[in-house]
């Protein structure tokens, strides 16, 4: 399965939301929404989900994508992140150049 991610926006700020991300698979389907997560020293992905009040009334998410096999979501995993890795790396670059040429 071929993954192609693009990274829709990157937060820089102290939260453990790090990025956004859409996901096209197989040139067949996208999937909007799943975010790279860093909390205590791991970075991870987050499928995009819906909330519903549970039968105790408490917000339970479910996701509305998600892999099925384990080997299908360390593929896509290891395809976000490393797309998220050269967004850090180019966005990094451009402030660089920018702060350089003021």
């Amino acid at each position: 399965m071929e993954f192609k991610v693009k990274v829709r926006r990157l937060f820089n700020d102290e939260t453990s939301l790090k990025a956004i991300c859409s996901v096209t698979l197989d040139d067949q389907f996208a999937v909007h929404g799943v975010k790279v997560i860093n909390a205590k020293n791991s970075t991870f992905t987050v499928m995009p989900s819906e909330v519903h009040k549970g039968a105790d009334g408490k917000d339970v998410h479910r996701d509305i994508f998600h892999p099925i096999t384990s080997d299908a979501r360390k593929a896509m995993e290891a395809a976000v992140l490393a797309a998220y890795e050269t967004a850090v790396v180019e966005s990094a670059a451009n402030n660089n150049d920018t702060t350089a040429q003021a």
